[in-house]
This record gives structure tokens, C-alpha cells and sequence, in this order.
């Protein structure tokens, strides 16, 4: 180790959420939630973060239905790519991103949807009922259109960002009671998405 700085990954990730579990107990997070705030919290380094996360059940329910495996739709490759190798070797879930598929392209294409809600609606064709969203609003709006039309959802993680339409599209989320955990607010990404999917995967990994 330098004699100025930590120059190991696992010595940075456990003084790094040391410092975290110190801190975050006056935030006043419900115990359910704790597991997944502290890693958006780390993948952040914001802690003004950690009350805008809510769940319509409790994580480890979202938990244990990840574990059992199967296609996670994710919104952008950027979310596939942020989910740990080492996790998903322990598990049966298969990260799957389609914005790039050609045939996402030819039904955007034809609908005039974005390549994100063209991409959703593949997915729900192909029977894939995980989802995570870190970046495009109009594919949640698209896979919410969907549930109500009677397509199977059975975990939701939303945290897609930006200024039109993200946080309408959580809220909306929170009213149709799907499973589900999100992010409050305009704000997000591929990177805190990731680390809430793989928080709920080291919580089923921890509950076994």
C-alpha cells in the first residue's frame, strides 16, 4: 500500500463503504433498503442520494426473483456491461441489452418509437419479465403501456435519468405497484442502475 493512498481495490471498496455505513444511519433509511442505498451511494459518492430510493415491495422479494435467472432486459449496454462477471457466475440471470439488434432497428423503424420502447417491446415478445433501466425514460413508459396490456413483469429496476420524463416515468412506476425498486427524481444512469442490480444480487447470494 502507498504510504499516501490506498492502491488496492478491495482496501478502497471496504474503507469506502466503512466510511458509507458510518454515515448513512443518520439518513434514516428504512433496514429493507439499506443494502442497495449503500451501494448507490459508493457507485455515486453522493449521499443526498440515499432518500430518493424506494421500492413497492421488500428488496429481498426482488432479490430472490433475480436469483432464479433468466433474461434481464437492460435499457442500454452500459447497464449490461456495469453488472458484475463475478456475481452473475454465481447466478442464472443473463444481462441482455437489444438497442443495437437490427431488429429493434427495423421496428423503430416502422413505429416511429424510439429504439429504446422498439427494444422493450422485443423483449416483452420474447417473454423477458426483468427489467433495469438506467438511461431511457420512453422504455419505461413503453414496458409500463405494456403491463397494463397484460405483459408479465416481475422486477422492475428503474433509474433512468434526465430532465424529460424520468421522473414522471418512477412515479408512474410507484403507482402501478409492479415490483420494483427506482431511483426518485431526474437523476440516475447505467452506472447506479448496475450497482442497485448487483446489490440485489449479493442480497440473494446472502440469503441463500
Amino acid at each position: 500500500m502507498s504510504d499516501t493512498y490506498a492502491d488496492s481495490p478491495e482496501r478502497i471498496e471496504t474503507k469506502s463503504l466503512d466510511l458509507i455505513d458510518s454515515l448513512l444511519p443518520s439518513y434514516g433509511i428504512a433496514d429493507d433498503l439499506f443494502p442497495l442505498v449503500r451501494r448507490v451511494v459508493h457507485a455515486s459518492a453522493d449521499f443526498s442520494l440515499a432518500n430518493l430510493v424506494a421500492a413497492t415491495c421488500p428488496l429481498a422479494d426482488l432479490a430472490h426473483t433475480l436469483a432464479q435467472g433468466g433474461p434481464l432486459f437492460c435499457d442500454v449496454s452500459m447497464v449490461a456491461s456495469g453488472i458484475s462477471p463475478a456475481l452473475l457466475d454465481r447466478t442464472e440471470l443473463k444481462p441482455l441489452s437489444l438497442i443495437h439488434d437490427e431488429r429493434v432497428a427495423r421496428l423503430s423503424a416502422r413505429s416511429g418509437k424510439t429504439r429504446a420502447m422498439a427494444a422493450v417491446d422485443l423483449a416483452v415478445d420474447e417473454g423477458v419479465s426483468l427489467f433495469a433501466f438506467g438511461n431511457a425514460p420512453t422504455a419505461l413508459f413503453r414496458l409500463l403501456e405494456r403491463a397494463a396490456q397484460g405483459a408479465p413483469v416481475r422486477v422492475v429496476v428503474a433509474m433512468p435519468v434526465g430532465f424529460v420524463g424520468a421522473a414522471e416515468s418512477k412515479e408512474r412506476l410507484l403507482a402501478s405497484g409492479l415490483p420494483s425498486v427506482v431511483l426518485r427524481g431526474p437523476r440516475g444512469g447505467s452506472n447506479l442502475c448496475a450497482a442497485a442490480v448487483n446489490a440485489l444480487i449479493r442480497l440473494a447470494l446472502d440469503l441463500r
